[in-house]
C-alpha cells in the first residue's frame, strides 16, 4: 500500500532524501556485516511481567527468529498490505514482529500494552486486521485469553508470543519466504506501520508511515544523538510510536548496534542496565533526569561513565535539570520534540550550546537563512510559524504561532480518514502540528523556536492565553513537589482559571499559598497564578506517560459543581 503522492516520491528521491531501502533490507545488511554482534537484549526482569526467558540474541539468531515469524505469518494467510496488530511489552519478540512484517510487506500496527479491550476493539474496527499477536500474560492480566472473543468477532487469528514460529524447519521457512518474495514487490514507499496518536485530545488516529519516512526520522535521531556504528542503546519507551520506533529502533538499525530493552520504566533498574551493559545512548523522560538529581539513593548508584548522550522529550525539561545533569554526570542532553506524524525538532549541544536554553529552544529547521551542519537531515524539512486564526505567517518577535512542517519525515495520511488527513495539512502542504512556538529572540536567538505549549492545552483566562507547560516548568524545582501539572478549569466570569495538580514529596505538605508565593518569587504575571490545588498520589497519565490534563480539568470542575 502506497499512500504518498507520486510527485512527492519523485521529488524526494531525486534529492536523495528517500531511497530503495526497506527496514528489512537494512537489517539484512547488518546481519551479513556483523553476524555475531549482539543485536537485542531482553529486560533482565522479563520473567516478572511476561512469560519466556531472558535472551541475548546476536544478529544471526535474531534473523532466524525473523524468518520463522515471517513464515508463520505467511502460513496464517498474511500477505503484502495485510495488517498485523500486536500488543506486547518491550521484549525481543516485538523487534522480531516489526522486522518480519517488513520482510513480507505486511503492515505492522503496535498498540500499547496498557490498552484494554475497549481501545483494541476501536482499532480492530478501523483496521480489520488479519492477525493479532499478544502475550499469554502481562503481569496479572491474561491478555491472550481476554482477546480471544474479540478476535473471534473480527475473524482475526490470535497468536500468542510462544507461537511466533512456523510449522516448518529453518530451511523450509527460508524456502517458503524465498518463493513468496519472488512474486511480491515490496517498495520503500509502501506503508510499513500504522501507529496511534496518544489520544489525549479524543479518539486515536491511525498514522500511516512508509519505510522511507521512518528511515528519514532514524537518520535525524542518529545524527542528533551522535550514534556510532556498534553503539549500545537502551530503549525504555514503549515500542509503539515515534519516540521508540523512530528514536530507538530505526537508530539501532542505522548504527548496526545493540538494543537493550527495558519495560516498564524502573529508574533503579535502568541505572543498573546502563552500568552493566555499558550503554552509550539512551532516551529517558524528564522525570528520570530529575530523579537522578533529586533522589539521593539513585544518584549514589548511578554510574553513567559509558553514557555519551541522553535524549529526552514528550514533556517540558526544566532548564536547571539539563544544566546540572551535564555538569555533574558529563552526559550530553538532547531535547527531542516530535510526533507520530513525523514532526522532528531536536536541540543538541552543537546547535544550542547553553544547556539552560536547550530545555525549551529548538533550531528553526528548514529556514533558508540558517544552516545546521551537524544535522544534515534538517535540510530535508521546512518549518514556519502561523497564526492559526488568520493563517498568516509569523516572522516577528512576541507572537505565538502554530508550528507547521513539511519534508521527508512527515507522514502522508491517516488510515481511511480523508477528512482528518485533509484537516491535518494547510493549503501549502504543511502539517499543522497543534504545537505553539515563538521566535526566541533577537540576534543569535532568532535562529531558534521557543516552545510555548499545545494549542488545545492552552488555558484562556479572561482573554489571556496561558501555556500549562510554562507553569509546570516553573514549579518543577519547588522543594516540596515531586510531580506537577497545570490545567484549566471552568469559571463563569473569566471562562477559565488556572489549577495545578501536584504529587508531594514523601513527608512534605504542599499548599496553594506556598505554590503562589513560589511563583511570585519568579516574577510571573499575576493572571498566571493558580487558584485551585489538587493534591494527588499520582498524576493521571496515558500509556506513553503523558499527563492527561483533561482528567484534571474534570476533577476540578466536579469540585466546583
Amino acid at each position: 500500500m502506497n499512500v504518498t503522492e507520486v510527485s512527492l516520491i519523485e521529488e524526494y528521491t531525486a534529492k536523495g532524501w528517500w531511497g530503495q531501502d526497506t527496514l528489512d533490507k537494512l537489517f539484512s545488511r547488518n546481519v551479513a556485516a556483523h553476524p555475531q554482534r549482539i543485536a537485542v537484549i531482553d529486560p533482565p526482569d522479563r520473567e516478572s511481567f511476561v512469560d519466556g526467558k531472558v535472551e541475548r540474541l546476536n544478529y544471526v539468531e535474531l534473523d532466524k527468529r525473523v524468518t520463522q515469524m515471517a513464515a508463520a505469518l505467511l502460513e496464517s494467510g498474511v500477505n503484502k498490505d495485510d495488517i498485523v496488530v500486536f500488543q506486547l511489552p518491550n521484549i525481543h519478540e516485538i523487534t522480531v514482529i516489526l522486522l518480519a512484517c517488513a520482510r513480507i510487506g505486511a503492515i505492522a500496527s503496535p498498540v500499547l500494552v496498557q490498552f484494554d479491550l475497549n481501545e483494541i476493539e476501536q482499532i480492530f474496527t478501523q483496521l480489520q486486521p488479519k492477525v493479532f499477536i499478544t502475550v499469554i500474560r502481562f503481569k496479572k492480566r491474561a491478555l491472550a485469553a481476554a482477546a480471544q472473543p474479540l478476535c473471534d468477532k473480527f475473524r482475526c487469528k490470535l497468536m500468542a508470543s510462544g507461537e511466533l514460529v512456523s510449522s516448518k524447519s529453518d530451511n523450509e521457512a527460508k524456502q517458503l519466504l524465498a518463493d513468496y518474495l519472488q512474486r511480491t514487490d515490496i517498495d520503500a514507499n509502501d506503508v510499513s506501520t500504522i501507529c496511534w496518536t496518544s489520544g489525549t485530545e479524543g479518539l486515536p488516529k491511525g498514522v500511516m508511515r512508509s519505510h522511507n519516512q521512518w528511515l528519514a526520522i532514524g537518520r535525524m535521531m542518529r545524527d542528533g544523538a551522535g550514534l556510532k556504528q556498534g553503539d549500545v542503546l537502551l530503549n525504555t519507551r514503549p515500542l509503539v510510536n515515534m519516540a521508540a520506533i523512530g528514536g530507538s529502533f530505526c537508530s539501532w538499525l542505522l548504527s548496526a548496534g545493540t538494543m537493550v530493552l527495558h519495560h516498564p520504566l524502573n529508574m533503579a533498574l535502568a541505572v543498573k542496565q546502563i552500568k552493566e551493559e555499558k550503554v552509550n545512548i539512551t532516551f529517558m523522560p524528564p522525570a528520570f533526569i530529575i530523579a537522578l538529581l533529586k533522589d539521593k539513593t539513585l544518584r549514589a548508584e548511578a554510574d553513567l561513565s559509558s553514557l555519551r548522550m541522553m535524549g529526552s522529550g514528550s514533556a517540558a525539561i526544566p532548564a536547571w535539570a539539563v544544566e546540572e545533569i551535564e555538569r555533574e554526570q558529563k552526559v550530553n542532553i538532547v531535547n527531542f520534540f516530535g510526533s507520530n506524524e513525523g514532526v522532528a525538532l531536536l536541540s543538541t549541544a552543537a546547535e544550542v550550546p547553553d544547556p539552560r536554553l536547550r530545555a525549551s529552544y529548538f533550531p528553526r529547521f528548514g529556514r533558508s537563512e540558517f544552516t545546521w551542519p551537524s544535522l544534515p537531515v534538517s535540510a530535508q524539512l521546512t518549518s514556519r510559524l502561523v497564526n492559526p486564526e488568520t493563517e498568516t505567517e509569523i516572522s516577528t518577535l512576541g507572537q505565538v504561532g502554530e508550528l507547521r512542517m513539511k519534508g521527508s519525515t512527515i507522514f502522508s495520511a491517516y488510515f481511511k480518514n480523508e477528512a482528518q488527513t485533509k484537516a491535518a495539512f494547510d493549503s501549502e502542504g504543511y502539517y499543522c502540528t497543534g504545537d505553539l512556538f515563538e521566535i526566541a529572540g533577537d540576534g543569535e536567538l532568532s535562529k531558534f523556536y521557543k516552545f510555548v505549549g499545545r494549542c488545545k492545552e492552552v488555558i484562556i483566562r479572561g482573554g489571556f492565553n496561558i501555556a500549562p507547560a510554562e507553569i509546570d516548568n516553573l514549579l518543577s524545582n519547588h522543594p516540596q513537589i515531586k510531580e506537577v501539572a497545570a490545567f484549566g478549569y471552568a469559571d463563569e466570569r473569566l471562562g477559565e482559571k488556572v489549577g495545578v495538580a501536584v504529587v508531594a514529596k514523601s513527608g512534605s505538605e504542599v499548599t496553594l499559598d506556598s505554590i503562589i508565593n513560589f511563583l511570585k518569587d519568579q516574577h510571573i504575571a499575576v493572571f498566571k497564578l493558580p487558584e485551585k490545588l489538587l493534591v494527588m498520589e499520582e498524576l493521571p497519565r496515558n500509556g506513553l506517560l503523558k499527563v492527561l490534563r483533561w482528567k484534571l480539568t474534570e476533577l476540578a470542575d466536579q469540585q466546583v459543581a
